[in-house]
């Protein structure tokens, strides 16, 4: 079997990382209701193991890096066999997500990268977080498992014409509100599409004894979604906005409708509307809460429902909605997603190269995602591929006006922002505890974006 060096994983409930969402670019956002099911019906036949002879490897070992909740448990059996049939072993090294980015650089400055690494990225995440793709990363570029991705998620892959990365990843609404449809139905409860709607029901559920919106601030990085994830509420507002972003001719720091909106989350969470010391409790127990009724409302993956269902039993219904902040109604079309790499220089780059080959095939695949805890379908162009979409996820994406899936979240479409996704929420608590001021918490990601220019090289930054 292979070995897992783990230390303290954070992320148990809800997978994500850094998390920066995952899912559909803007050009591309149909695929969101779509892809699982229809790129599939135009995709390739099954897709088949390499031809690569176990006995070329027998006895070696492939380490990979990768932050906790990308691969867990449903990569497993897929691990398992790999290893069998090629006679090595592999090395899972999974960092706890509040550490990995660091690690990562580290290993990359050090020259002691596993064989494979994982970063969450889009379209501008190789260039910003490895900087020199060219020397940390093997070339792909004409790999036969290539036309089992979709272009959106290639372009998530790709640096300079170059494919560096694979992206195995779900099409579901990721990180928009979940709630407990029965429990609202049974108190006369609608949902909220405007913020003072969002304000009174958290009102109205409190009183009720129930937590009205949990918030998992422990995990470091859950509570950047509600700022994040309604991307296309600021481009609304300042049309233009991510454009300037790129270039350098627009800022974070100022912004109406980012302060308005970190105002807001800061007044729910004075009013302890996201839990008691949201700031210091985790996910651990979250689907265990929603089954219990303990939590009304949380920002999750569509999939989490099926999570939900399967650990408690429970008989209750749920539904989806937008995030209301700033009186958002965009949904969180996202092009990036976890994507792993290969070392350039790893000491078995043939064995890495079989590596990308075998998840990549129909079996496993399907394997990978029928292990997966919550995630019902993937992005992958593959008609032997069975899915799993949720009646509800169906249902929500059915409610989104096709104009209101043209915009990306922040986090991956503007450039050098995801990066610093930590950096952001520690900025966040911070705020809420009165220690710096909302705009200090904007200031601080252009200073943050602004040094990853330089380091990129990047000349709308004057470098």
């Amino acid at each position: 079997m292979f070995k897992k060096i783990a230390a303290l994983i954070l992320c148990v409930g809800m997978s994500t990382v850094l998390f920066m969402g995952c899912g559909k670019s803007g050009d591309v956002s149909t695929d969101s209701k779509d892809t699982g099911g229809d790129t599939a019906s135009q995709g390739t036949e099954a897709t088949q193991a390499p031809d690569t002879g176990s006995t070329d490897f027998a006895g070696q070992e492939l380490s990979i890096l990768v932050s906790a909740g990308w691969m867990d448990n449903r990569y497993d059996a897929t691990i398992a066999r790999f290893e069998e049939e090629y006679g090595v072993t592999v090395d899972l090294q999974t960092i706890p997500a509040d550490q990995y980015s660091d690690i990562l650089q580290s290993k990359l400055s050090t020259d002691t990268l596993t064989d494979i690494f994982w970063i969450q990225s889009d379209p501008f995440a190789i260039e910003s977080q490895i900087v020199n793709p060219e020397k940390y990363c093997l070339d792909f570029t004409g790999a036969e498992w290539t036309g089992v991705i979709p272009p959106a998620r290639l372009a998530s892959c790709s640096y300079n014409g170059k494919l560096y990365g694979l992206q195995l990843w779900h099409n579901s609404p990721e990180y928009v509100m979940l709630y407990n449809k029965t429990l609202f139905d049974e108190n006369g409860w609608t949902v909220p599409t405007k913020y003072t709607e969002l304000k009174d029901l958290c009102g109205k559920i409190a009183a009720a004894g129930i937590t009205p919106w949990f918030i998992p601030g422990a995990d470091g990085w859950q509570h950047q979604l509600a700022f994040f994830q309604i991307g296309g509420v600021y481009e609304e507002a300042t049309p233009g906005l991510y454009d300037g972003l790129n270039k350098n001719t627009a800022t974070f720091a100022d912004n109406a409708k980012m302060l308005e909106v970190l105002e807001q989350f800061k007044e729910l969470s004075t009013l302890g509307y996201f839990g008691e010391d949201w700031i210091g409790t985790d996910s651990t127990n979250m689907a265990n809460d929603f089954g219990d009724r303990n939590i009304a409302m949380a920002m999750a993956n569509s999939s989490y429902i099926k999570q939900i269902k399967e650990e408690t039993g429970t008989s209750d219904e749920f539904g989806l909605f937008l995030l209301p902040l700033g009186d958002n109604s965009y949904f969180p079309t996202n092009p990036g997603g976890p994507t792993m790499f290969g070392n350039a220089s790893t000491k078995h780059p043939d064995l890495v190269k079989a590596f990308f080959s075998f998840v990549t095939t129909t079996e496993s695949l399907q394997e990978i995602l029928d292990n997966s805890p919550q995630y019902t379908n993937m992005d992958v162009i593959d008609a032997n591929i069975k899915q799993h979409w949720l009646p509800e996820e169906e249902a929500f994406m059915a409610t989104i006006p096709e104009e209101k899936l043209q915009i990306g979240v922040l986090q991956t479409a503007t450039k050098y922002t995801n990066k610093y996704w930590m950096n952001f929420g520690a900025d966040m608590v911070s705020f809420c505890l009165g220690e710096i001021s909302a705009n200090d918490v904007l200031k601080n990601m252009d200073a943050n974006r602004a040094e990853a220019a330089k380091a990129a090289g990047d000349s709308d930054w004057g470098n």
